[in-house]
C-alpha cells in the first residue's frame, strides 16, 4: 500500500522595506562613478535585528533612489508606479527627498511639503508605514540665502510630524541634527562628506545606522 508523506513547511514571514529618493538614497559618491547605499548598513542590522526574534523571518529591502530626481518634478508619479507595481505591499517606506528641490531648485519649501505628504499618503494608503526625514546640512553656510528653502522644509516638517497628532501615522527622523556638517571637525568631515553635499560610504553607513535606530522602536 502506498503511503503518503506530507511535509510540512514552516510558514516564512517577509518584512519589506522601501527606501526612496534622490542621490542620497542611491548611494550616489566619488561624482557618481561609486555608489554606495545606506541600504547596505540598514539591511545588515535588520537581518541581525530579526533573526534574534524571528529565525523564519525574511528581510526585503528596497532602493529606489534615481539621483537628480526632484520631488516637484518626476518623483512623486515614479512612486505611485513603483507602489503600484507591487504584488506583495511594502511594510515601511522610507523617504528621503526634497534636496534638489529646495537647494538646486531654489523651491518654496510648503511646496516641496505639499509633494511629499502626496507621496507619505500614498504609501499610508496602500498600508505601509512612513520614515520621513529632513534634510542634512551642506557645504554651504547656513546663513546663505541659497539654504533658507532647505532650513524652511526642515522646520515644516518638524512642526507637522514632531509637535502634532501625525506623529502616530509618519514618523520622522531628523537628520539635520544627528548628521550635522557645519558643527563637525575638519577630519570628521573628511571622513563622512564627499563632496560637501553626498556622504562618503562612512557616511552612508552611518546613516543606515540612525535610521535603523529610528526604526527599531516600532519594529
Amino acid at each position: 500500500m502506498s503511503r503518503v508523506i506530507i511535509t510540512m513547511l514552516k510558514s516564512v514571514n517577509v518584512v519589506r522595506f522601501l527606501a526612496f529618493g534622490a542621490s542620497l538614497t542611491e548611494g550616489f559618491y566619488n561624482y557618481g562613478m561609486l555608489y554606495h547605499p545606506y541600504t547596505l548598513k540598514l539591511e545588515s542590522l535588520l537581518k541581525s535585528h530579526y533573526a534574534s526574534l524571528d529565525p523564519n523571518m525574511q528581510i526585503e529591502v528596497v532602493n529606489q533612489g534615481l539621483s537628480g530626481e526632484a520631488v516637484l518634478e518626476t518623483m512623486q508619479n515614479r512612486l505611485e508606479q513603483v507602489l503600484a507595481n507591487q504584488t506583495t505591499k511594502f511594510d515601511w517606506v522610507l523617504i528621503f527627498a526634497g534636496t534638489n528641490d529646495t537647494m538646486r531648485d531654489q523651491a518654496e519649501a510648503k511646496d516641496v511639503l505639499g509633494g511629499l505628504q502626496a507621496m507619505y499618503n500614498n504609501c499610508l494608503k496602500t498600508g505601509a508605514k512612513v520614515l520621513a526625514m529632513t534634510l542634512p546640512e551642506t557645504e554651504i553656510s547656513l546663513n546663505s540665502p541659497l539654504d533658507k528653502s532647505r532650513q524652511e522644509l526642515n522646520k515644516l516638517l518638524r512642526q507637522t510630524y514632531l509637535l502634532s497628532s501625525n506623529m502616530n501615522k509618519v514618523i520622522l527622523l531628523d537628520v539635520e541634527k544627528q548628521l550635522p556638517y557645519h558643527s563637525m571637525t575638519k577630519q570628521e568631515q573628511e571622513r563622512i562628506w564627499d563632496d560637501g553635499l553626498h556622504l562618503k560610504p562612512e557616511g552612508y553607513d552611518r546613516l543606515g545606522e540612525m535610521i535603523f535606530n529610528a526604526l527599531k522602536a516600532y519594529l
